[in-house]
């Protein structure tokens, strides 16, 4: 952009020049006429561009919540000059990073000529899952001789996820859909309404309307229903939070196809994996904003190349557990726990 200014002044400065020596060598009318309007011309230029280069606006038209990897996707904004002059040339700088994965892009400027209302895409890269860092750098809009420029307001950054697309896991594990549904009962915290109960001595702090009457009348001391609940067994699926590219797509789709099954039959699990000071992180899922909000936690963050593999100390309070791991080609098959 700057180098096509300079190319833009140089011929200007030459016609100039031009226009001097024709008026030194010629001692007419005519060339003392075209001398002024050489130098004046680009004045005017600017006189009659100002107006509707102040009173331009920018709009980027929010995207998706949701977009999957390798979605062909692009962000959009709306150019809207608000005068009935057509613009000359609006020159748009942009980066689009993916910040989960360290994949930085370099600048892009997309130049739009001659246009009175017009829109321009900002072509995003999703051939990889993660976070996409959306910043205009920079929007430059020119007057009619392209000589002379202003830097308007860029919209704010905008932060796009690049959701996983679904893979299953080969070898595909025995999923818990029965075996950890129900362990048992325990007392419901808080306690308040519940079909199953047990019986109980009365403890101060217990609530009067707990108190089995009929029972207390027959006994010398005071008896409570305790409300109860089912006790379900825990679910851990367990994965390594590092690698490349293609690794960390891998295993995300499989989450998200184990996720979506458990999701579907409305069995809470949780998933577990180690952070870079090897602290072990769990993440309690019960409903898909849960998963979402995992996703959108894990991928604001730069995923390393190597970091702290997944032990047995990381499910060992488990009743059931998986531990996913890339099944690319020349890579290891997922263990079932």
């Amino acid at each position: 952009m700057i180098i096509s200014l300079i190319k833009r002044w140089i011929i200007y400065i030459a016609t100039i020049i031009g226009a001097i020596t024709f008026y030194g060598v010629y001692d007419g009318y005519i060339s003392y006429f075209i001398l002024i309007t050489v130098i004046l011309f680009p004045f005017f230029s600017l006189a009659i561009s100002l107006f509707s280069m102040l009173r331009i606006k920018f709009n980027l038209v929010p995207l998706p919540i949701e977009i999957r990897k390798s979605e062909v996707v692009s962000a959009r904004i709306n150019i809207n000059p608000r005068t009935w002059l057509p613009i000359s040339q609006v020159n748009i700088t942009y980066t689009a990073n993916n910040v989960t994965l360290g994949r930085n892009s370099s600048l892009v400027t997309v130049m739009i000529f001659g246009s009175y209302k017009s829109y321009v895409s900002l072509q995003l890269n999703t051939e990889h899952v993660g976070c996409i860092n959306l910043d205009i750098k920079k929007i430059r809009v020119f007057d009619y001789l392209g000589l002379f420029s202003l830097s308007l307001k860029t919209p704010e950054k905008r932060r796009i996820l690049i959701m996983p697309k679904i893979e299953r896991p080969d070898p595909m594990p025995i999923l818990p859909i029965d075996k950890v549904g129900s362990k048992g009962l325990k007392p419901k915290p808080g306690g308040g309404f519940s079909e199953d109960y047990d019986l109980r001595e009365y403890r101060i702090g217990d609530p009067l309307n707990a108190i089995h009457w009929k029972l207390t009348s027959k006994f010398d001391k005071i008896i409570v229903k305790e409300p109860l609940v089912s006790e379900k067994g825990k679910i851990f699926i367990c994965f390594n939070l590092f690698g490349n590219a293609e690794e960390v797509d891998n295993i995300f789709g499989q989450i998200s196809y184990i996720a979506h099954i458990f999701l579907r039959r409305m069995i809470e699990f949780n998933l577990c994996w180690y952070g870079k000071e090897g602290n072990l992180n769990v993440f309690n899922i019960n409903e898909i904003s849960d998963y979402l909000n995992f996703i959108g936690s894990v991928f604001n963050n730069p995923i390393e190349l190597k970091g702290n593999a997944i032990d047995n100390k990381a499910f060992k309070d488990a009743d059931w557990h998986y531990v996913i791991s890339p099944n690319l080609p020349e890579k290891g098959d997922a263990l079932n726990g």
